[in-house]
């Protein structure tokens, strides 16, 4: 036996990589990591333009949709019917105190017409005067009064004058469908009115608008809809 220790056991080599862009032996795996790519930072995307799908935007809120009507737009003849049904009804409410006032004023009054053809007027009766001029101003009193109620408060708050109710057909408010409340509900009866007497095409645009809308109707965001 020679006296020299033995050789100590070879550690096995570790496999070496091939050069960069160079396949490795047949049969023999790939150390981890081979070939690939280190990954690239997601690129964000150009100045002005919305991120795409399932990417996080860079902040704001998408914009609300318009509310679309579960019915159809009201049409025009519909809306003028409503107008005269609450006008027909206000003057019933305050045509009795409008007669009764009117023959008080007629019978506390006298003409009398002189040779020469001078027609003059004299209160015969101070106190019935008196009175059948308070009726007369009642009527009126009663009448606006009836309309701002009728048209303002209760169509505000429950979208129907008693005119859209008996034709069917109701006043929402277009962000929510929902009645307007009795304050724009009284704002939208007052725009009515002033627009209507200044300019008579506020009744009639909805004949080509698209959503059958009134002036008064764009001011206060409202649309007629059948119920």
């Amino acid at each position: 036996m020679s006296d020299q220790p033995p050789y100590p056991p070879q550690q096995p080599q570790q496999p070496q990589q091939p050069p960069y862009g160079q396949q490795p032996p047949y049969g023999q795996q790939p150390p981890p990591g081979y070939g690939q790519q280190p990954p690239y930072p997601p690129q964000q995307p150009p100045y002005g333009q919305p991120p795409q799908y399932g990417q996080y935007g860079g902040g704001g809120y998408a914009p609300i949709p318009e509310y679309q009507p579960p019915t159809p737009y009201a049409g025009w003849w519909s809306r003028v019917g409503a107008l005269i049904i609450d006008g027909l009804i206000g003057t019933l409410v305050a045509v009795i105190p409008a007669i009764i006032g009117a023959v008080m004023l007629g019978t506390s009054v006298e003409t009398q017409t002189d040779p020469f053809g001078t027609s003059e007027s004299e209160v015969t009766n101070e106190g019935v005067f008196a009175f059948g001029i308070i009726l007369v101003i009642l009527a009126v009193v009663v009448a606006l009064a009836f309309q701002i109620w009728n048209q303002g408060i209760r169509q505000g708050k429950g979208g129907q004058s008693l005119g859209k109710q008996i034709l069917g057909i109701t006043v929402i408010e277009m962000s929510t469908g929902q009645p307007q409340g009795a304050g724009k509900g009284v704002l939208r009866w007052l725009l009515y009115y002033v627009l209507s007497s200044i300019c008579f095409l506020d009744l009639l645009w909805p004949l080509w608008d698209k959503k059958h809308q009134t002036w008064h109707d764009m001011l206060v965001s409202s649309v007629v809809v059948k119920a």
